[in-house]
């Protein structure tokens, strides 16, 4: 009986340990910018995150930001020439209001387009979420989606 006891709580623990390594948290993106003021200011002002404490380097090389949710992103100044990145690697949002946020976009002339590039067209996936696609001031591709609103 001690011998089943001892390996029941030996699986047990094992079972517990492997679980809670996959429970991971999305904790913040670092992106290279050649301009931390302009980027984190299309952030701040477009996105709405706001800035945070930078808790490595200085106001002259970081720039954290955090959106409503605590996500966060960290702009790295960099002199290097930063390589565009296809649309498959982007990172997506889900405003509370999506046409909303629409409106927003063309207060600011902030131009959008749907996946195959035309400008100012919001599609329909075939789940029926709206999303638009935009870059950054840096080129980093961002989708906006309606996902939120269901």
């Amino acid at each position: 009986m001690k011998r089943i006891t001892i390996l029941f709580i030996t699986l047990f623990g094992i079972i517990l340990s492997v679980k809670s390594q996959s429970n991971l948290k999305f904790d913040h993106q670092a992106l290279p910018v050649n301009n931390l003021k302009i980027t984190g200011d299309f952030y701040r002002d477009i996105l709405d995150f706001k800035d945070i404490p930078t808790l490595v380097g200085t106001k002259y090389t970081h720039r954290w930001l955090a959106n409503y949710e605590g996500k966060e992103i960290h702009l790295i100044f960099s002199n290097e020439e930063i390589q565009k990145t296809p649309k498959q690697i982007h990172m997506a949002f889900s405003p509370v209001d999506f046409d909303k946020f629409i409106d927003h976009l063309k207060k600011n002339n902030i131009v959008f387009t749907n996946y195959k590039l035309e400008a100012g067209v919001v599609q329909s996936r075939k789940d029926g979420i709206k999303q638009i696609w935009l870059r950054d001031p840096q080129g980093y591709w961002i989708e906006i989606n309606s996902k939120n609103q269901y």
